[in-house]
């Protein structure tokens, strides 16, 4: 009995002992597994690591490049439009520029009930020429011995035929009684030889020559064609030659920046020049400019205006100064935000942002994201809104804004200033500062500047004025591709400031140009 017991224990020792085994043998295995499962998890995890990073990286490479292609679409988009860029420059993909009549729903050309004015016909014309019925419309009678009366009358206005008259001066020589002999002086406009072109001449040929769509050479081509005669190009350039002689030799130019060095108010503008390569080899024309400096009248009260131009190889401070304008001028500068200005500010007795180069830039950013950038269109509206009122108040006879009116106008722009700063603050940029944030930033810091037109009647809101000016260079640089000289080029500013401004005090530009070829040019008029 024990011995079978025994052995039955034997048994399930072994089978149990075996059990163990096989249970440690497969522990061993899951173990293993487990092991393995482990190192593969690490792997895995190791791996969602570095996607995790590669996610970070390729969204902020994403952001980087959505910024970059937003920046890329804003400057392939901007043109005179949304920037400062001048006409001239916009190329045929640039959107087409909506047309008054679209702005203001009005039909091209006269309006219902409007008279209209035309040319006003003269007192006393220069002919006059009958215009007699040749026989009854009745009976086909003669009406030769009728009793007459004018039934209408209308004034022609019109040029004799265009031809060349010849005029022989001939210097007579007297002998005095005492026996010395006198002769008389050839007038002024006498020049050469034995034949020469009349003061007629050369002003028809330096109007046109200085005309900003005309070339030289088409001015000589087109009198020429007028005249019957043979023009040449030389004749040409030496007829603004002596123009700019006679100008020189009278001070014209420092009588005109004596005149605007003292008015109140100032437009300033500049624009860049082209010369030839040969003339950029020259010192000190790496950056050719040419400036302008107006009165303001025009834009304010419909008065007559004062232009200069000017010229220099750049267009830093110290080329501004040696103009001789700014550096002595005191009143109010109506401007863009040019830093080569700034130096002027605290000598003037105020500044006025153009709000023209401001609704460009705010469209710029308004139109870089419409929702986010809802502010800009705000101060835009605010600006527009500001205009209209100062206008209506002039229109009435008023010399400045309500103070209340003012602060309401200021409060709502400073409001909508202050949340352009706020939604820009953190946005990203390619390079540097969110443009938002820069223009949020620049209308608050210059606040003042902008609103300088509401307190002075006598300050225009837009510099509009010096940007017309500088425009016709531009113009004329398209048609002549570019000046040979800077002297040649300051030449052509100068005769220009004499053209311009005598034509805003009603002097005829032929009469200005005889004039001044005669040795009496017009002058602006001294303030008083």
């Amino acid at each position: 009995m024990t011995l079978g017991v025994s052995r039955a224990s034997v048994r399930s020792h072994e089978r149990l002992s075996a059990r163990v085994e096989e249970l440690s043998v497969l522990l061993e295995e899951r173990t293993g597994r487990v092991e393995e499962l482990s190192v593969l998890l690490g792997q895995r995890t190791a791996r969602v690591e570095e996607l995790s990073v590669l996610v970070s990286e390729q969204t902020g490479l994403i952001e980087s490049l959505r910024v970059e292609n937003l920046a890329l679409r804003r400057q392939v988009g901007r043109d005179s439009s949304n920037s400062s860029k001048p006409p001239s420059s916009d190329g045929p993909a640039s959107p087409p520029k909506r047309d008054r009549r679209e702005r203001t729903g009005r039909s091209q050309g006269g309006q219902v009930g409007h008279r209209g004015s035309g040319l006003p016909p003269v007192a006393v014309p220069d002919h006059v020429v009958k215009v007699e019925p040749e026989a009854c419309s009745g009976c086909h009678a003669s009406l030769a011995d009728a009793p007459a009366s004018v039934a209408s009358s209308v004034q022609v206005f019109d040029v004799p035929e265009i031809e060349i008259s010849v005029t022989e001066y001939q210097m007579i020589c007297r002998t005095c009684v005492c026996g010395h002999a006198t002769t008389g002086k050839a007038p002024s406009f006498i020049r050469g030889g034995r034949t020469c072109y009349g003061p007629n001449v050369a002003a028809a040929a330096t109007l046109l020559a200085t005309a900003d769509v005309i070339s030289l050479e088409r001015t000589a081509a087109l009198l020429s064609a007028l005249l019957g005669v043979d023009i040449s190009t030389g004749f040409v350039s030496q007829c603004l030659v002596r123009l700019d002689d006679a100008l020189t030799t009278a001070g014209f130019e420092e009588a005109l920046k004596q005149e605007l060095r003292a008015a109140d108010v100032l437009g300033t503008d500049e624009t860049p020049v082209r010369l030839t390569t040969k003339a950029r080899e020259e010192p000190d024309t790496s950056n050719v400019q040419a400036f302008a400096a107006r009165t303001m009248r025009k834009f304010t009260d419909g008065g007559s205006d004062l232009e200069w131009f000017g010229a220099a190889g750049n267009r830093r401070k110290t080329s501004i100064d040696a103009f001789g304008i700014l550096p002595h001028f005191r009143g109010v500068l109506v401007r863009d935000d040019y830093g080569g200005y700034l130096a002027y500010d605290e000598k003037l007795a105020g500044v006025q942002q153009c709000l023209a180069h401001l609704h460009r830039y705010l469209a710029d950013v308004h139109g870089m994201h419409s929702a986010e950038q809802a502010w800009a269109r705000e101060v835009t509206d605010i600006l527009k809104e500001a205009t209209a009122a100062v206008k209506a108040a002039r229109d009435r006879g008023a010399h400045r804004l309500h103070r209340d009116q003012i602060a309401a106008l200021r409060a709502r722009y400073d409001a909508a200033v202050e949340v352009g700063i706020a939604t820009n603050a953190s946005r990203p940029w390619h390079k540097g500062n969110h443009p938002g944030l820069v223009l949020a930033k620049r209308l608050q810091r210059k606040a003042d500047q902008v609103w300088t037109f509401t307190t002075r009647f006598d300050v225009p809101p837009t510099n509009n004025g010096s940007e017309q000016s500088v425009r016709g260079l531009k113009v004329s640089q398209k048609i002549k591709g570019c000046w040979r000289t800077l002297a040649t080029l300051q030449r052509h500013c100068r005769i220009r400031s004499y053209l311009t401004s005598s034509k805003n005090y009603g002097r005829r530009p032929l009469d200005a140009i005889r004039d001044a070829l005669t040795g009496n040019p017009w002058m602006p008029p001294v303030t008083a």
